[in-house]
């Protein structure tokens, strides 16, 4: 494979460097349509009926604060999806975001650095780069990135890069692939996996100039020399019918073999499991192999996920969120349907399938994070767009945004520690209420995810964190309106912190929206709000239907009498 451009950029000295005017950012591409090439039988034993949330609650979090907001550094329109992602060092966290990377210092959250998605890319002569994806490797102390650039384009590039050091404020080698020298096909949706021998880049591939799928794809990188400085000596891989191949993240410094997974089908509840070993890729077993959890239906695209005040939300595909290989062990999690149905969003809610396999690539054990009697209107919970950390004691956290008709996105997790019962998960916890509706369709799919992160702490090799989506106040009405935010969340590595409590502040005399803004900060949630004539106070808020100073539970409803 050729390199195309070669750069090496300072974090530091981008983001002291005047911010440039940004293109808005293209549309991305829908999925394709599943199928299930040779699936097996299912299993004569489904285990969902074993499989369970226990009635437990998950630990509450130890840590924590805003990741990133939907603000462009300057120049930009806001991002829709943005594609949340983060990664966790010794004592930095990075989210790469489509709209900015941003270094904090992972003791209190404060922000060391922001540089737009495309500056960190420009010195490639990239200017649309998306699908941003970041990790942190605690055995040689670097940083990983990739991305791809120019949707639709006959220019498509497959981006990726490692910082020099272990400080992710420092420099970088960053190097660009022409995606299609032929200009044929173009790139989508890259996901990024490593062992200490091999880096690995999943894609999706598109005819150019359309969303028709060709193939899928594994972009295969020599580790050692990528840590030398040079590109890596990328060797391509392709891989007929594939589609959204997950490597692992290798928690182990002597693991010689990549593995990925892949989903294949729904109703017939097939995955494929992959092993990758210097440049060759072979599929264990020969072909797909079944989830005994039983069959379930495709989410979407659609807007599907409930929400209140708002249209649905898009619940976009099962395709598998991340993959994390862990004391001989490969874990994965991914967003489901149910009940199982065959067309797509047809099932009364989505939920989080979780499953640990084995080398072989068969099934160890596997749960849903499911609330069974949820439906579009009834208040119950969809949970999507997952992602699973897992520690050196097995302790296992799910990351993933919550849905209801009676409330608006929120970020969420759910926890497993090694030793609970097998086929087992605690009770999801919220980490982070939304704040309003959210509607940003840009004339079609409402866009949220497309995916999040969830990483363990290399400091202890214990702490799990997760980086999650929610929905903001939104600026202004209708559609385009909305404004999603992220937050990063631990579990472990201290004491959990006070659960939340809604302190109701005093917003009479406020206008509508500085009283929102207020009510939010107090863990409070704005309800209903009426409109009464009251000229001399106008858009602002006459009366509020708690009291100032009473205390309630969290997310508790706020309803607001506004002047007109």
């Amino acid at each position: 494979m050729h390199v195309s451009a070669v750069a090496v950029v300072n974090v530091r000295a981008l983001a002291r460097a005047p911010a440039r005017p940004e293109p808005a950012s293209p549309p991305e591409p829908s999925a394709r349509a599943e199928h299930a090439p040779g699936a097996k039988g299912r299993s004569e034993v489904l285990l969902s009926a074993h499989s369970r949330v226990l009635a437990v609650p998950s630990p509450y979090v130890s840590a924590g604060f805003l990741a990133q907001t939907d603000t462009p550094v300057v120049g930009k329109k806001t991002e829709s999806p943005p594609d949340t992602n983060g990664a966790v060092g010794r004592d930095k966290l990075m989210s790469a975001l489509n709209s900015n990377y941003v270094i904090q210092r992972k003791s209190d959250g404060k922000v060391l650095g922001r540089v737009s998605m495309t500056s960190f890319w420009s010195r490639l002569g990239m200017r649309h780069p998306f699908d941003p994806r970041v990790l942190y490797d605690p055995y040689s102390d670097r940083w990983l990135v990739c991305a791809a650039n120019d949707p639709l384009l006959a220019t498509s590039a497959i981006l990726y890069g490692v910082s020099d050091t272990s400080d992710p404020q420092g420099s970088w080698h960053l190097y660009a692939i022409d995606a299609d020298p032929t200009n044929a096909t173009w790139a989508d949706f890259p996901t990024l996996g490593f062992d200490q021998s091999t880096v690995a880049i999943g894609l999706n591939m598109f005819a150019a100039g359309t969303e028709t799928y060709v193939s899928g794809r594994l972009i295969v990188l020599d580790y050692a020399a990528l840590r030398a400085g040079t590109s890596g000596q990328p060797r391509d891989i392709s891989v007929p019918g594939g589609f959204t191949l997950q490597p692992a993240v290798t928690y182990s410094p002597s693991e010689q073999t990549l593995y990925a997974v892949e989903h294949v089908d729904s109703i017939s509840a097939s995955y494929r499991f992959w092993a990758l070993r210097g440049s060759t890729l072979t599929l264990v077993g020969g072909g797909p192999k079944t989830n005994p959890l039983g069959p379930w239906g495709t989410p979407g695209p659609g807007n599907f996920l409930p929400q209140s005040d708002g249209r649905g939300v898009d619940a976009d595909d099962s395709r598998v969120g991340n993959a994390v290989f862990r004391n001989g062990h490969v874990w994965y999690a991914q967003t489901i349907n149910m009940p199982p149905s065959s067309g797509v969003g047809y099932g009364l809610h989505s939920a989080v399938q979780w499953a640990e396999l084995d080398t072989s690539g068969a099934f160890v054990q596997g749960g849903r994070i499911e609330d069974p009697a949820a439906s579009p209107w009834n208040g119950g919970h969809s949970y999507a767009y997952a992602s699973v950390a897992v520690n050196a004691r097995d302790d296992a956290l799910v990351g993933f945004s919550e849905f209801q008709s009676t409330d608006y996105v929120d970020a969420a997790y759910a926890y497993r520690s090694g030793k609970d019962p097998p086929n087992t998960i605690r009770a999801p916890v919220t980490l982070k209420d939304g704040e309003g509706p959210y509607s940003k369709t840009r004339g079609g799919l409402n866009r949220w995810g497309d995916y999040s992160a969830s990483q363990v702490d290399p400091s202890d090799d214990l702490s799990l964190w997760t980086i999650q989506e929610y929905a903001r106040i939104p600026t202004g009405r209708g559609d385009g309106s909305g404004r999603w935010g992220t937050w990063w969340g631990r579990v472990g590595g201290g004491q959990p912190l006070p659960a939340p409590q809604c302190r109701v502040p005093r917003v009479v005399g406020a206008v509508l929206e500085q009283a929102w803004r207020r009510l939010a900060a107090s863990h409070c949630r704005l309800w209903k709000v009426r409109h009464v004539r009251a000229p001399r106070n106008r858009g602002r808020v006459v009366h509020q239907s708690s009291p100032a100073g009473q205390v309630r539970r969290s997310d508790a409803r706020i309803s607001l009498t506004v002047g007109r």
